[in-house]
């Protein structure tokens, strides 16, 4: 569909909205309409998926240790156990990586729910498996 159509339809559809009272979809549109007017959408359907909240952007505040988050989770070696839990005989508890960005992952123990960053070690290119890759020669 062509951009000027959507935006007439998606003005529409706003108008429609708030004559019919349903006030919790004019923001989501609003922003949408913005979005789609300075061509920040996705071009093959015009497409935008934005899901922020105040809880995400301090979470990224805190995965990022930034200030006043820097010491929101402690920090681990790669492949460390739980901090929390005892060490046990049998296997160990089982941790799952909860979300990757680029120097390292948030884990979370799943047995008591404790969670801590591992942080990739820096090299000579950057850091970790982010680090972009070069040709050799």
């Amino acid at each position: 569909m062509d951009r000027s159509e959507l935006l007439a339809m998606v003005k529409r559809l706003g108008a429609e909205f708030r004559r019919r009272g349903m006030h919790g979809h004019l923001a989501p549109l609003r922003l949408y309409w913005l979005a789609l007017r300075h061509d920040l959408v996705q071009p093959d359907r015009h497409g935008l998926h934005v899901q922020l909240s105040e809880e995400m952007v301090v979470e990224w505040f805190k995965l990022l240790r930034l200030p006043p988050y820097e010491r929101a989770y402690p920090v681990q070696p790669p492949g460390s156990r739980c901090p929390r839990c005892p060490p046990a005989d049998g296997p160990a508890k089982e941790v799952v990586t909860e979300r990757t960005f680029p120097e390292g992952r948030k884990v979370a123990c799943l047995a008591c729910r404790a969670a801590w960053l591992e942080l990739e070690p820096t090299t000579r290119m950057g850091r970790g498996s982010d680090a972009s890759r070069r040709k050799l020669s």
